[in-house]
């Protein structure tokens, strides 16, 4: 076609199609147009006489690119007479404008047409096509079996079977006049030869590969948002396309994020799929809300993915109940996940992404899967690659996998041959087709399928499989008695660098996590005044869940994906903090109080957490009649002592205030810095830089540091790895390091009878930073309050202790629990654990003494040799150039105590340093103490309190956090129906009280969550 006209685009499409809303120019077969998110329209009105009348009749579309993996490749939507008809890309490219051409018909077309190429570089070229599909029939009955002898060795008799065959199948043709009737006659001669000689024949390995058309679509990468939500119509347009053209496809995609894209941009086509879902051809199953990072998320924030995943399958698109875990891309798997899994109902795991192992190949494809708590869910790891036919069992090549299949002869002969349980299952699983705006599976794809289906010798047979079915065939067939377990995180030995690229992300993560929670204890405190927020709610839930995609939340997106999440997470914390407003002002109004910041006489404070607290409050007003420390920033401190759980107080007097100061200094410098120091924990020597060169613990009477050695020594490593710039740390990085230790502030700011302050100020090439060094009176956490101006690349920094410990384990916080890693490098496994993922705190502990680091939005770490390490900035360049580049303010802390992580109460004083009381200064005419609940056991945490799903009653979600077993006794302030329910809040059981309390038994790490309604 030369006559093609164009005209710029601007994200907006939609059903239909009408010309003259657009300035057409006219646009050359030769022309080039593109750029960086480039969209624009072509259009181009095709005769029917272009085809042979009563015959189909094609366009295609030619761009110029040939890389099939390019994500970032020209996709086009098309229309056809003014309707969207068909999605075209690199591996789509027709679109059926007749299926009985007429030559006195024209046909409209009209292209909207995305690129990102950086540059003006594709074309768009039309050109017609009238299919013959019995040589396209042919076409693929010699090409798979001609592909699947070629992965057999020349001597086998088989591979010379093969070749006669097509030899003879070849000979049949007549060629001398391609078109011709006696050519057509030869074709289908040629097609019963083969049929009658081979596809007649089943004569495949007893093996059989479940296959499923997917098309894997990452919700935000080197594309934003508003391209995904375009990227994901185009693809579903093309599978239902194809599922018209071949009645045994059928497909499966997971995450309901995108399915609510398609319902608001293209509801026409939603119905369309709901409809395939309902014949049985599309399979809604995954279980999440998308595929989160399962490093990062928090435990309730997996729940929640699962609680609107499953319900949106259920509810919008009438799926049966999901009970396959899809995760195929996240990097790494936390060891809470099988017990999220079973109690949800979900028995089944399905990734791939452990093939992508630097360092050790995974040992099992199928296996049990046991979390901290013993749960246990069945696992199967898609091994699809190409058939090796040499074997090689060296090399990351040789395991690495895929969840863009291609569904050949080479790539389902390699998903058996690359499996390693053969000995438990003949039965595989394999997905294919491109994803990420490649469409997802391709008519060839399909084709080839048809023929391995039926058995192709030397292949495994085929077979269209939903995920469900293929789990439900693997647990029925499998031999149990060669079935292995494997024990705990399924940790990825790559992308390392994801626990801290672009870490003020993190940091919004970590704070709207709680935020969410917060608002939810807020509304059930204020639920007798004021309605439960519920739509807020959920869709302050859903903008974070969506934040916490595997490339969003991992910091490996481009620049345009994080400043969408940043105006997401400030929507976020908008919403939350006039929500809570509203319940503090409905509770204060209930108790005659009101915010008051002239001649307040009160403090009106909330503790959100489980446990008992005595905590400093900042405040920016003087109280009367209560004791405070006026701190360097002009706040007021208040040390507020044993506030009850879950609870709201409103307090008019206090104890009155300690009169010494929490830090003596001993000794300073020539230059007045203070170099040696004490404070009621610790006695401290520093060096002219500002770091620790000796803790010794008062109350334990013994040295804390390494002799010799520096602790908040900040260090900074070159960090140039071989690929993925914002996603590795390479092993090598800590070959070149540099001190961050040009030290141009050292000085006391603060010391009053709470707390104490050392400020220091330290430049690094052209950045820098600011600690506040804070000591305290009632803890003896020590927190590095810090503010760092950024300006580097390709630098990695990190905040060390070495301590004077001896563990070959240090444990680390993940959701609902803790893991043990070691410290050592004894084996490959040890090794490739270099840099691994914490929550709110690491610790290393002998018997009788630790000490732990403890974060407030960080969640990188290495613990090795004795010293500890902090993750603190990564800045990579890609695909982000500017990566961490600018103001970080953040908060760590070092937390010395006796015994282990238990008696030193670490996971209570993580939880107080990332979750500070709530208070205001009030006028009110007497004090106040409402508790909610109280747990007498230490050991479990309620995180969670909110309304239930349904609307019946309050959610109490508990934890067990010492990984020890045993009965817990649980009151409530007011009189409550107690049962214990699901992760889903759909099965239930009345439990029993005694004296009011509740009584539970908890196992190791086990989650409970209960259902409190009003009698």
């Amino acid at each position: 076609m030369e006559k093609i006209n164009t005209a710029r685009g601007n994200y907006t499409y939609g059903k239909t199609f009408d010309r003259n809303n657009f300035a057409w120019q006219t646009f050359g077969r030769d022309e080039t147009w593109g750029g960086t998110d480039w969209h624009q329209w072509f259009l181009a009105d095709i005769p029917g006489k272009a085809g042979i009348q009563e015959e189909p009749l094609y366009v295609i579309v030619s761009t110029g690119a040939n890389d099939i993996w390019n994500t970032d490749n020209p996709q086009i939507i098309a229309y056809r007479n003014g309707y969207m008809s068909a999605t075209m890309d690199m591996n789509h490219q027709v679109m059926c404008l007749a299926d009985s051409a007429n030559p006195a018909s024209t046909y409209e077309t009209a292209f909207y047409a995305y690129t990102n190429g950086h540059k003006k570089s594709d074309f768009f070229r039309l050109d017609t096509a009238v299919p013959n599909q019995p040589v396209i029939d042919l076409y693929f009955d010699m090409k798979v079996l001609f592909e699947a002898a070629e992965l057999m060795e020349s001597e086998e008799l088989v591979f010379k079977d093969i070749m006669d065959l097509l030899s003879f199948a070849a000979d049949i043709l007549d060629l001398r006049r391609i078109e011709s009737e006696a050519f057509y006659k030869s074709v289908k001669e040629a097609r019963e030869y083969l049929k009658k000689n081979r596809y007649d024949h089943p004569a495949g390995m007893e093996v059989t590969v479940h296959s499923i058309g997917h098309t894997h679509i990452d919700v935000a990468w080197k594309w934003p948002l508003r391209q995904t939500r375009q990227k994901v119509v185009r693809s579903f347009q093309t599978v239902l396309n194809l599922m018209d053209r071949y009645p045994s496809y059928k497909f499966m995609s997971s995450q309901p994020q995108l399915y609510q894209f398609v319902m608001e941009d293209a509801p026409w086509l939603f119905e369309k799929i709901r409809q395939k879902v309902k014949e049985g051809r599309w399979e809604a199953e995954g279980g999440m809300w998308l595929e989160p990072d399962c490093n990062l998320s928090s435990g309730e924030s997996l729940v929640r993915h699962l609680i609107y995943g499953t319900r949106f399958f259920e509810e919008e698109l009438d799926a049966l109940p999901n009970e396959v875990l899809w995760l195929p891309d996240v990097f790494g798997y936390s060891a809470a996940l099988p017990q999220i899994m079973k109690q949800f109902h979900m028995p089944y795991f399905m990734t791939t992404k452990l093939g992508w192992n630097d360092h050790n190949q995974f040992p099992n494809d199928t296996f049990l899967w046991r979390g901290i708590d013993g749960s246990q869910v069945l696992t199967h790891m898609i091994t699809t690659k190409n058939y090796d036919k040499e074997n090689k069992k060296d090399g990351r090549n040789a395991f690495n996998t895929t969840y863009n299949g291609l569904q050949n002869p080479s790539q389902i002969k390699g998903t058996w041959q690359r499996y390693q349980n053969k000995e438990v299952s003949r039965n595989v699983l394999t997905c294919y087709g491109y994803g990420d705006g490649g469409g997802g599976p391709t008519a060839q794809m399909l084709e080839q399928d048809e023929r391995l289906s039926r058995g192709v010798p030397g292949c495994p047979v085929t077979k269209q499989s939903f995920v469900k079915d293929f789990f439900h065939i693997l647990e029925q067939n499998l031999n149990r008695s060669k079935l292995p377990v494997w024990h705990g995180e399924l940790y990825l030995e790559y992308h390392r660098g994801t626990y801290t690229s672009m870490a003020n992300n993190k940091k919004n993560n970590r704070k709207c996590e709680f935020l969410n929670q917060d608002v939810e204890f807020f509304s059930v405190l204020a639920g007798r005044l004021i309605s439960y927020p519920r739509t807020e709610l959920e869709h302050c839930w859903k903008l974070l869940l969506l934040n916490q995609f595997h490339d969003i939340l991992p910091g490996s997106s481009i620049a345009d994906v994080y400043e969408d999440s940043d105006r997401q997470y400030e929507e976020i914390q908008t919403v939350d903090g006039e929500l809570i407003q509203k319940a503090q002002n409905v509770l204060l109004k209930e108790q005659g109080a009101r915010i008051q910041e002239e001649n307040a006489d009160g403090i009106a404070l909330w503790n959100t957490l489980s446990f008992e607290r005595t905590e400093i409050l900042e405040l920016s007003t003087q109280i009367q009649g209560i004791s405070g420390q006026k701190s360097a920033d002009g706040k007021w401190l208040y040390l507020l002592e044993k506030i009850p759980p879950k609870s709201m107080c409103i307090i008019k007097k206090q104890n009155k205030k300690n009169k010494e100061k929490v830090m003596k200094v001993i000794d300073k410098d020539e230059n007045g810095h203070p170099i040696h120091i004490r404070t009621p924990f610790y006695e401290i020597e520093l060096n002219v830089k500002g770091e620790f060169t000796q803790i010794k613990d008062i109350t334990e009477d013994r040295e804390l540091m390494k002799m010799g050695e520096r602790g908040n020594r900040i260090r900074v490593f070159e960090d140039k790895p071989m690929e993925f710039d914002s996603w590795n740390i390479d092993p090598y990085y800590e070959a070149k390091s540099w001190d961050w230790d040009d030290t141009q502030e050292f000085r006391v700011t603060e010391n009053g009878p709470y707390r104490a302050c050392i400020q220091i100020r330290r430049q690094f090439m052209d950045s820098w930073m600011e600690q506040k060094i804070y000591f305290y009176s009632h803890t003896g956490r020590i927190d590095f309050r810090t503010k760092l101006d950024w300006k580097e690349h390709q630098l990695l920094v990190k905040a060390e202790f070495p301590v004077d410990i001896l563990a070959v384990r240090a444990d680390y916080e993940i959701q609902f629990g803790n893991v043990e890693r070691p410290t050592h490098k004894n084996t490959t496994w040890d090794q490739a654990m270099f840099e691994v993922c914490a929550h709110k705190w690491a610790d290393l502990a002998e018997p009788g003494y630790g000490t732990s680091i403890l974060n407030d939005c960080r969640y990188g770490y290495d613990i090795h040799d004795s010293i500890m390490r902090l993750t603190l900035l990564k800045s990579g360049i890609f695909p982000n150039p500017n990566a961490d580049v600018g103001l970080h303010e953040f908060t760590y802390a070092l937390f010395p105590h006796t015994g282990d992580y238990r008696e030193g109460k670490v996971v209570q004083e993580a939880y107080r340093l990332n979750c500070p009381l709530y208070g205001q200064a009030v006028q009110a005419d007497q004090e106040y103490r409402f508790s909610f609940m109280e747990i007498q056991e230490e050991n479990v945490i309620a995180e969670t309190l909110k309304a239930a799903e349904d609307g019946n009653g309050v959610i109490v979600r508990l934890y067990e956090a010492y990984g020890k077993r045993g009965n817990i006794h649980i009151s409530f302030a007011d009189k409550w129906n107690v049962a214990q329910t699901d992760l889903p809040e759909k099965e239930y059981k009345l439990l029993q009280q005694e004296n009011g309390e509740v009584i539970l038994n908890m196992r190791p790490f086990e989650i409970k969550t209960l259902r409190l309604e009003h009698i």
